[in-house]
């Protein structure tokens, strides 16, 4: 990664991560994850290789500006192809040509190829893969450079479990449908106003590492856990901390009672939070229409439901931000701070990052509570019918 796009770790991060969350199958999410690698990294090419756990080789299941003869060349094996990386550690050949853990010196030459980067892609503690990037002139990689692609390649074995979950309970369902003779409904997605999501302005150099290193932990936790109340209180304690505030809160809008509803906050009092719920059409309901409101003064602005409570609680400022899901906005992340403050365009986007990674996660928890509740009606009907 060159000097210049060393500052733009947290959008290059923000971006594929939403790539590989909102990937709809295993296939996609393993190609968003090589692609977006190669030009994350400005590298020449790409591969993602699985373990086959029985012959030890390493199958190619995606890749990106390889030819089909390199791709082609003959069988990896794990234990003779740069064999460190199974031990879980990342390792670039800056020359590969004259490197003994290279199987195929020449089918990288012909391929134009010379420093290789390798990085074990995890999931559950076991290196299941590597991700490779390669690059047509020797480079050296820093330190800061490994640990985005190794977050890159985390990422992608995290979702490759997830995927393999989904797709293990949706097989389940599928059977059970097949063994009492009915088709298997399809899901039906309601039509709603398309929003634009966040759009990112350059980050300051000297907080782009903080901001990737803080989302790189959110989208960790939504990979490795379909507790969608868990990720988001990471999410309001993170906003906190990085934001120096006084409190922070979730909320979701209920479309039957257009209530905003708490899902999780942290720094209010049981006094604030049981005030009663705000409603979508009075609570800075400008949110609700996609943008970001900055309520400067609590003791002077209008679109507050319960100003004479905000301000007892002795909250100052509130930064109301959207959280969308499939560009529709399905709640709102709050920030309160005890004085009147601002936010910077650079603080405003990192935090609409982090409220689009919370709606990709609250999305993706729903479609699998809602395969597993569908699993579990169905086999108890499946059951009750063969009583």
């Amino acid at each position: 990664m060159s000097q210049t796009n060393a500052n733009e770790y947290f959008r290059l991060f923000f971006e594929t991560a939403q790539g590989i969350l909102s990937a709809r199958n295993m296939q996609a999410t393993l190609d968003s994850l090589v692609q977006r690698s190669v030009a994350a990294l400005g590298v020449k090419a790409g591969s993602l290789r699985l373990i086959d756990e029985q012959s030890h080789g390493l199958k190619p299941v995606a890749s990106y500006g390889l030819s089909e003869a390199y791709l082609n060349k003959g069988a990896l094996n794990a234990d003779q192809s740069i064999p460190e990386v199974m031990s879980g550690r990342p390792v670039y050949i800056k020359d590969a040509f004259n490197d003994s853990r290279i199987q195929y010196p020449e089918a990288l030459r012909t391929e134009g190829l010379n420093t290789i980067l390798s990085v074990p892609v995890v999931a559950g503690e076991k290196v299941i893969g590597l991700l490779r990037l390669y690059s047509a002139e020797p480079r050296d990689y820093r330190a800061e450079d490994i640990e985005f692609v190794s977050a890159l390649a985390e990422m992608g074995g995290l979702a490759i479990a997830n995927a393999r979950l989904f797709h293990d309970e949706g097989d389940k369902l599928a059977s059970l449908f097949k063994e009492i003779g009915v088709d298997q409904p399809s899901a039906a997605e309601a039509s709603e106003h398309v929003f634009e999501t966040c759009t990112f302005l350059p980050i300051d150099s000297s907080r782009s590492l903080e901001y990737f290193r803080i989302l790189h932990e959110v989208t960790r936790a939504i990979l490795s856990t379909l507790d969608s109340r868990q990720v988001m209180k990471l999410i309001v304690d993170k906003v906190i901390s990085c934001m120096q505030i006084k409190a922070s809160a979730l909320r979701l809008r209920n479309e039957t009672t257009h209530e905003l509803e708490l899902i999780i906050a942290a720094g209010l009092s049981e006094t604030f939070l049981t005030k009663g719920q705000p409603h979508t059409d009075q609570s800075i309901s400008e949110t609700l229409a996609g943008k970001t409101v900055l309520v400067a003064d609590t003791a002077s602005d209008p679109r507050l439901e319960y100003p004479a409570e905000t301000i007892a609680e002795g909250i100052a400022s509130i930064l109301s931000l959207p959280i969308f899901a499939r560009q529709r906005v399905v709640g709102v992340l709050r920030l309160y701070s005890a004085e009147k403050r601002s936010y910077s365009q650079e603080e405003v986007a990192f935090l609409s990052a982090l409220a689009e990674i919370a709606g990709i996660a609250i999305m993706n928890a729903r479609i699998f509570e809602k395969n597993r509740n569908d699993l579990s009606f169905w086999t108890a009907t499946v059951g009750y019918m063969k009583d």
